[in-house]
């Protein structure tokens, strides 16, 4: 380690995705990474292996946050979830003048996080929140084949991880938050809402993932989408591989609908309900993109895009945090002020990344999935 080392810290620095971002950075000379959670013995023994520092800090308690991140130059915050939690971490930060990044994929906390726009700007501090798959990668596929097209009509984004990834209670967590619950969609031009975890549909993803089943899902792009691509639909769904658990979910969506319940703090129930099944299905995941519009002829296309992991589920989710990261420790942040994570990087820059990880991107058209690159 050098002597112009920056600290990046990591809040959950030693879960599913933080870990994975912490283990990417502490290889990097330039930044010292420290890992930040609840847990000392956990923490302790995973920064110590990786090579990095441990503090220990309860979230809730703002002078334990202050004296964990005190100091840092960039702050990444992967302790979800975010569905309902304030902007505490992201205020805290401009305080100590770190950038901050964040794992979030709640929709109103990414699209609120403008709120800080301004004092961000006026302490020339970069406060990006969605720095994971949405919509930070979502969006940069996206951008990928938008030149091909005049206008776009419609958006359908679709996430199906392989039974056999990690997965921790607070992506379960998530999903739970919104279960059986309307959600507001853009639909021909209008807003409509929609049960979470409805409208099921059945799409084909590259192989080998294959067929699965979807559901909808509250997320980031159904709120930025419509406007930062003009387009007229914008759907997001997302399904298990088995399934048994799928339909499990289906179920359990309809008290959540009737009654209202939250089963978001069952999340360790179902998480474990879940590891039950771990040796089943495959690694196989994919996140895809269905774009429907005309091109610069007028006629109507339809392009495909989609990454597939092998082996590697959380290699995409942290991909974004990882290589924002470093761009900042490499020559700064790429804008300043607080803003979702959109139009920051480029799918060709996460994918350096990922592709050693066996992780690649499919492309495709009307006629299906074809074009491997």
């Amino acid at each position: 380690m050098n002597d112009s080392s920056r600290v990046v810290s990591i809040l959950g620095g030693y879960g599913i995705f933080g870990g994975r971002i912490a283990e990417a950075l502490s290889h990097d000379e330039r930044c010292l990474v420290r890992v930040i959670g609840r847990n000392a013995k956990i923490g302790g023994n995973f920064a110590s292996r990786i090579g990095a520092e441990f503090r220990s800090c309860v979230l809730d308690d703002r002078d334990s946050l202050r004296k964990a991140i005190e100091g840092s130059f960039i702050v990444i915050h992967a302790a979800g979830p975010f569905q309902k939690t304030d902007f505490r971490v992201a205020e805290l930060c401009l305080e100590i003048g770190a950038h901050y990044l964040d794992l979030a994929d709640a929709r109103d906390y990414v699209a609120g996080i403008v709120r800080l726009d301004d004092e961000a700007r006026r302490r020339g501090l970069m406060v990006s929140s969605g720095v994971s798959s949405t919509p930070a990668v979502t969006s940069a596929m996206i951008e990928s084949i938008r030149h091909e097209f005049s206008r776009i009509d419609g958006i359908h984004t679709a996430l199906s991880p392989g039974n056999q990834n990690p997965r921790g209670a607070s992506t379960i967590a998530a999903v739970l938050s919104y279960l059986g619950r309307k959600i507001r969609v853009w639909r021909d031009g209008q807003w409509v809402e929609r049960p979470g975890w409805g409208d099921v549909k059945r799409l084909e993803f590259p192989p080998p993932v294959g067929r699965r089943r979807v559901h909808n899902c509250d997320v980031p792009e159904l709120e930025l989408f419509p406007s930062l691509f003009d387009a007229r639909t914008v759907r997001f769904s997302a399904g298990l591989e088995l399934n048994l658990l799928n339909y499990l979910l289906s179920i359990c969506a309809l008290p959540c609908r009737w009654f209202g319940l939250d089963l978001s703090r069952r999340a360790g129930f179902f998480l474990k309900a879940s590891l039950m099944l771990f040796p089943f299905g495959t690694t196989n995941g994919s996140l895809a993109i269905w774009v429907t519009g005309r091109d610069h002829t007028d006629r109507p296309i339809e392009r495909r895009i989609a990454i597939v992991t092998d082996y590697d589920g959380p290699a995409t989710p942290s991909s974004a945090a990882i290589v924002l990261s470093q761009k900042i420790l490499e020559s700064g942040p790429p804008r300043t002020g607080a803003f979702p994570c959109v139009g920051v990087l480029t799918l060709d820059e996460i994918l350096v990344h990922l592709r050693p990880l066996g992780v690649w991107c499919v492309r495709g058209d009307e006629a299906g999935w074809q074009i491997r690159g």
